[in-house]
């Protein structure tokens, strides 16, 4: 027979946990509300950059840009290789169901789909997680960022790209992809890669202008498409963080909502093995008072 004392104080545990997940899905809440707003208004401006890129790139004489480039690497005689730079964005905290796991899924099936040339990747790794998780399977880290440790996400952005466009330019690694959740609503965010470097060039034969951009004096354009073509990449990464930190208070709420629940349940489950439980020690009990009585006579 079950011991009274154990499962009360399991249903006391239990109860216990069920008052702290339910205050984190509060708070989870809250943080959603202020990482959504933050990410929405950050998008029409993302959004806006991702059209001026593509216009720009419309412009066939810009094809001479690094940016334009992969970056190919002679190992000994085994011919040209790329390296790939891939940055993964996961979070600093647990308790925020398959946010991070779904990630690092994508990572291993991305690397299957990599033609057979390439080198190891290189990994540019924000979040504790994504940190402790491919150093654990002995990957080379060229970058860990811990926004718990930094001044602002911003500067963490800034950072990130600036090591990043780096070995981009100086020819460490031939492709930049990111891998990272998309939020598409509070109860679905989609695991996604894209290629930020080198980007996809629109030669159609023709060489058009810079997409009815005009720079005065002219000798600064060069200087000044290499700004924006920068900027871009921090904002797209800026970005992203945004949407992931969203993404992850989402994920979060859901899965705490989904530990509340389960806590009612199993509380329920023990009250009633604890009810069923009581019910027998008072029957065997009484069946003991009735065997004395019987035994006096």
């Amino acid at each position: 027979m079950p011991n009274l004392k154990s499962i009360k104080r399991k249903i006391s545990s239990v109860k216990n946990t069920r008052q702290i997940t339910k205050a984190m899905k509060m708070v989870a809440g809250a943080k959603l509300k202020r990482n959504q707003a933050a990410m929405n208004e950050f998008k029409t401006y993302s959004s806006s950059f991702d059209g001026i890129i593509n216009n720009i790139s419309k412009n066939t004489v810009l094809y001479s840009h690094p940016f334009y480039k992969k970056n190919l690497r002679d190992n000994d005689n085994d011919g040209d290789k790329i390296s790939r730079g891939i940055l993964i964005i996961s979070t600093d905290r647990g308790l925020c169901g398959s946010f991070n796991m779904n990630l690092f899924k994508l990572f291993f099936e991305e690397l299957e789909t990599m033609v057979p040339d390439a080198d190891p990747a290189k990994l540019y790794i924000l979040g504790k997680k994504g940190f402790d998780f491919f150093k654990r399977n002995d990957y080379e880290i060229a970058f860990k960022g811990f926004y718990s440790e930094s001044e602002s996400i911003s500067n963490l952005s800034v950072q990130l790209s600036n090591v990043m466009l780096n070995d981009f330019t100086e020819g460490k690694i031939g492709e930049i992809y990111v891998i990272s959740n998309n939020y598409i609503s509070a109860l679905h965010q989609m695991p996604i890669a894209e290629r930020l470097l080198p980007f996809d060039s629109y030669d159609s034969g023709e060489n058009k202008n810079s997409g009815g951009y005009l720079t005065e004096p002219v000798s600064y354009e060069d200087d000044i498409i290499d700004k924006i073509f920068k900027d871009y990449i921090r904002t797209k990464i800026y970005f992203k963080i945004l949407e992931s930190f969203a993404g992850e208070q989402a994920s979060r709420m859901y899965a705490m909502d989904n530990a509340t629940r389960n806590a009612g349940k199993l509380i329920n489950k023990l009250t009633i093995i604890y009810n069923k439980a009581r019910q027998a020690a008072v029957t065997l009990e009484i069946l003991d008072i009735i065997n004395g009585v019987n035994a006096v006579k």
